[in-house]
Formats: C-alpha cells, sequence, structure tokens
C-alpha cells in the first residue's frame, strides 16, 4: 500500500486547530495528520481566564463584527454566547466614561466630545470610510476632517500617525479664537494644550487596537485595506477559548500533542522520501511531507535570525517577515473592594510639560482608561501598548498597585495613602459617596511579550511594508511556477541538499513530480491581507491552508 501523506501542523491556536479540523473532516482519512503545540495548553493567543468570579480574556477580547464572522457562527451553533456567570464587556451600555486630566481636573463632555468626533472621522478617512455623523454637534468636526482631507487631495505621508497630526493641525488652525489662552476650571491647561491632550488620549486607545507602538510606525496606504464585518462587536459569553475546544473536539486523542517545541525545520531533505525534518526540544525528530506553520510572526522574526529554517528561508519570505510590524499588546485587570465604578478616561500632559506629575509612572502615561469589564463589576481593566506593555510584564504587583494609585490620585485629586496592612488605599471615592474608602485586593497582568512562544501578540502593516508582504507571508515553499515548470530561484536549486548548481534550479515539466511542493505551509493571522491581527483572520488563513492540501490531493469529498 502508498504510504499517506503525512502532515504536521505547528501551533494549537485558531489558524493550526481550523485547518487539523478542515484536513481531518473532509480529506476521509486519507492523511496522517498531527498537531504539535510548543505549550501546555490549546488556543495560542487566546486564553480564557476567570479573575474575582468574572470570566475574562487574557488574549484575544472581541468578535469583530457578527455580519459574516464565522467566529461568530461557530460561536452560536454552539451555545457560546449566553451564559449565566458574568463575563468580560457583557454589557455595552456601561455608562460614559468620566475624563480626567493631570492635576486633579475632570474635563466636562462638551470639551472631550468633539476632540473623540475628530479623531473617530480621522481615522474613518484613513481607513478609506464615508465619514458617519453622529449627532449634530459634531457637523463642524466632519466638515473640517471632511475639507482636510480633501485640500490634500487624500494623503501623501507614510504614517497614520504623521495622517492623524496634520488633521488635529488642520482642525485647530480652522478655530478662530482659539489661542493659547487658559480654559477656565482647568489651572495652567491652555486649551490647544488641553485639546492636544485629549487627542493623544484617543491616538493611545488606537495603539492598543493595532499593536503599534506609536502610529507612526502603522502604514498610512495600507490602513483602507483591513476590513472589519459589519454589525456590533461583541464578547463570548462563555469565554473564546468554547471556539477553540469546538474546533478540536472532532478531532481523535493523540493528534494533538502538547509540549512539543520545533526547533528546526529542515525542508528539501528527502529524509524517508519525505522532504521535511522537524528537530523538537527533546532531540526527537520527525519526517513530513507538508508543515502548516501557525507560530506567530513574532517567533517567525526570532526564527529566521536564531536558524529555525534550514535551508533559510528564500529572500521574498524573509523580507516579508522583517519588515511587517508585530506589536505587543498587554491587559491590566485590577479588583477594587467596591462596585459600580465609573469608567475612566486619563488624559496626560506632555513629556515637555513643567506642569506634569513626575510621581506618575512613565509606563502609565500612554495608558488610555482604566473601566469595569461590566456595569457590576469589580474589576477595571486598561489596556498597555508597546514599550509600556513590555515594561508592564516585569513589574511585580506592588509596584503595579503603587502607580495605578499615584495615577489615580493625580488626575482625579484624590489622596493616596496605604494603611497598616500595607494594603493600599484611595482615601475618598470616585463614586457618589466621598467618604467610602476604596482598596485595590489584586491585579492580573498578561505577559504576551516576554513569553517565548509568542513574543508579541497581532501584527500590523508598517511603514516599509504593505499588503503584498502579507501576500508573501502565505506563500508555500518550495515556491513553484506551475507554467514554466520551474522552481523559483529562492530555491537556489538546493532540491535534496544535493543537487549542483549546473541545475540552477530547473526542473522541466514531466520532472516537476521529483520536487516536492508545499513543503511548507503558512497560516496565521500575519498571512491574511485584509483581516490580519484578529482571529477570524488566522481562522480563514486555516481554511485557506488546509483546502491548498485538499485540492493537491484532489480530495473532493
Amino acid at each position: 500500500m502508498a504510504k499517506k501523506a503525512r502532515i504536521v501542523i505547528i501551533g494549537a491556536g485558531m489558524a493550526g486547530l481550523t485547518a487539523a479540523n478542515k484536513l481531518y473532516t473532509s480529506s476521509n482519512n486519507t492523511f496522517e495528520l498531527s498537531v504539535v503545540e510548543g505549550g501546555s495548553r490549546i488556543g495560542g493567543r487566546i486564553n480564557t481566564s476567570e479573575f474575582s468570579a468574572d470570566k475574562i480574556e487574557m488574549g484575544a477580547t472581541w468578535i469583530h463584527g457578527i455580519g459574516g464572522s464565522p467566529v461568530y457562527k461557530i460561536a452560536k451553533e454552539t451555545g457560546s454566547l449566553v451564559s449565566d456567570e458574568p463575563w468580560e464587556c457583557m454589557d455595552s451600555t456601561i455608562d460614559k466614561a468620566r475624563t480626567f486630566a493631570e492635576g486633579g481636573f475632570e474635563i466636562e463632555p462638551s470639551i472631550v466630545e468633539p476632540i473623540s468626533g475628530l479623531f473617530n472621522a480621522l481615522m474613518e478617512l484613513a481607513q478609506g470610510k464615508e465619514i458617519s455623523q453622529t449627532d449634530g454637534d459634531s457637523a463642524d468636526i466632519h466638515e473640517i476632517a471632511t475639507r482636510f482631507f480633501s485640500a490634500r487631495n487624500g494623503f501623501d505621508g507614510k504614517s497614520v500617525g504623521s495622517f492623524l497630526k496634520s488633521g488635529f493641525d488642520a482642525y485647530w488652525d480652522s478655530i478662530s479664537n482659539g489661542g493659547e489662552n487658559g480654559v477656565n476650571g482647568y489651572g495652567k491647561w491652555s486649551r490647544k494644550s488641553l485639546e492636544e491632550a485629549i487627542f493623544t488620549m484617543f491616538s493611545n486607545t488606537q495603539r492598543t487596537y493595532t499593536s503599534a507602538d506609536d502610529l507612526s510606525t502603522l502604514d498610512y496606504a495600507a490602513e483602507s485595506e483591513y476590513q472589519m464585518f459589519p454589525g456590533e462587536e461583541i464578547t463570548i459569553a462563555k469565554g473564546y477559548l468554547s471556539v477553540i475546544h469546538h474546533l478540536a473536539s472532532v478531532l481523535p486523542q493523540g493528534l494533538i500533542q502538547l509540549n512539543r517545541r520545533v526547533t528546526k525545520i529542515e525542508w528539501q531533505s528527502n529524509e524517508d522520501n519525505r522532504p521535511v525534518k522537524l528537530h523538537f526540544s527533546d532531540g526527537s525528530v520527525v519526517s513530513a511531507d507538508h508543515v502548516i506553520v501557525t507560530v506567530s510572526l513574532g517567533v517567525l522574526k526570532a526564527g529566521i535570525e536564531g536558524g529555525l529554517f534550514s535551508p533559510p528561508l528564500p529572500g521574498f519570505k524573509s523580507d516579508a517577515i522583517k519588515s511587517l510590524g508585530f506589536g505587543v499588546v498587554n491587559k491590566l485587570f485590577v479588583e477594587m473592594s467596591q462596585r459600580n465604578l465609573p469608567s475612566l478616561q486619563l488624559v496626560f500632559d506632555r513629556e515637555d510639560s513643567e506642569f506634569r506629575f513626575v510621581k506618575i509612572p512613565w509606563w502609565m502615561r500612554r495608558t488610555a482608561t482604566m473601566t469595569p469589564i461590566h456595569s457590576n463589576s469589580r474589576v477595571l481593566l486598561s489596556w498597555f501598548a508597546g514599550k509600556e506593555a513590555l515594561e508592564l510584564e516585569k513589574l511585580t504587583d506592588d509596584e503595579i498597585v503603587d502607580g495605578v494609585l499615584t495615577t489615580v490620585a493625580c488626575l482625579t485629586g484624590k489622596e493616596v495613602k496605604k494603611d497598616t496592612a500595607e494594603s493600599p488605599l484611595i482615601n475618598g471615592s470616585l463614586n457618589e459617596d466621598d467618604g467610602e474608602v476604596m482598596k485595590i485586593t489584586k491585579v492580573l497582568k498578561s505577559k504576551w511579550g516576554s513569553d517565548p512562544l509568542f513574543r508579541g501578540s497581532y501584527s500590523y502593516v508598517a511603514v516599509g511594508s504593505s499588503g503584498d508582504d502579507l501576500d508573501a507571508m502565505a506563500e508555500p515553499l518550495p515556491k513553484i511556477n506551475k507554467k514554466s515548470g520551474q522552481v523559483n530561484g529562492q530555491v537556489n536549486g538546493q532540491v535534496n541538499g544535493q543537487v549542483n548548481g549546473q541545475v540552477n534550479g530547473q526542473v522541466n515539466g514531466h520532472d516537476e513530480d521529483k520536487v516536492h511542493e508545499l513543503q511548507v505551509m503558512f497560516a496565521g493571522e500575519a498571512t491574511h491581507r485584509t483581516h490580519y491581527s484578529t482571529t477570524h483572520g488566522a481562522y480563514y488563513s486555516g481554511l485557506r491552508e488546509a483546502n491548498r492540501l485538499l485540492k493537491h490531493y484532489k480530495c473532493d469529498f
């Protein structure tokens, strides 16, 4: 009997398990299939947990639009959208946030909302959308944003950050009698410095959406290629892992192997007449016909420097890996001693300002919000991106508590102290009862940047890269030109490691079967041109690679 084609999928996250699910259910036992996972759990960057009796997500959190989302479809069909237990972001009706500026000033919504409208309008323009006007009060803002965009005839800058800065400058130039005068009731804040700081707060929220440390590194031209599903954005009541467990549930026991960390992927080897050899951290070696690599872009970036692939990846592939962005986003959960806390928006002064509170730690200064995870929760959530997210991973719980309390005190004007048991206190509540004392009881943080199995959170199109790089990420190896039957020059003629330079990589049509196709395949959110950085992008990429193999073997079941 002819031996079955052996397929090994590296990574048991959304992309890997989607591919395994599709291959197992659609191939009529054609393949010898396995999933190898370097960690001790399945899910990858999806990791549902619990904190203060609430279900929380340490990683992926949202279904980004329910209209057409495959993740929403699975969650709905499996009953995962309903739960009797509370969960993160279970309600979207939390009261409007209260905004506080450094120095102990609460900012009126009449000042915050126009800047929010301006920022949202500019982001819609950057994303190639028509500006949506939500209320009459923001009509002038939308007109200013549209006029700015038209005057520039689009935008010829390189980054989203430079586009936003130009938009704010255009807004400010258009204001009559704006001046640098102070704002009544806000101390030494001038109108411009206050509105600029509010605009920066919204930019910091955008950083957590994209994972870019700074929006000046986010490519402007590619921003309009990114696609969203229509409809509301929701979280999953039974946790994101319920989707992962559903995908894995059809796979037989033993197909997924945990704690199997790959240290080298040797392709074009033809060991045991199979072209790929996988080397594991325990010294074992497995040969395969096809390998689907679903590790994060961060792991690939480290891998091409550390010799993960042998021979090294061709130039088009390594260039894409190097040029695309991969950032770190972490979540900080803070359990408080009381419920019904307000949502806080945090406005910080510029670094060069003489009025800024030096007591506020630098890693808190680009944090935009502290928000209850649902309306009846004692847990506040803050998001961190970039350098601040990496710093958060290094801090002790005590250092985090001190930083949070100092920040809240300096922005809200509440006194900070610790009791004799060294429990941190805020003397004075942000609730109606100002005599009540609030206490932080514990904290929990994610650590995606320092985890060697991920090395970050999700991808973005950095300045200097483009959507073409995302397409290059998805290209299988070796790259074969079907029309001429010629192995792409990047293979360098080293088929089986024994063909000398005289062949020059040329395999004529009738000898093409000697070159094993689809040896190394790639899936994961960073391989999808229009849905990168999302779980549904990872899902689509897993389906894509599974279908590529099914088509290759003519599995039309």
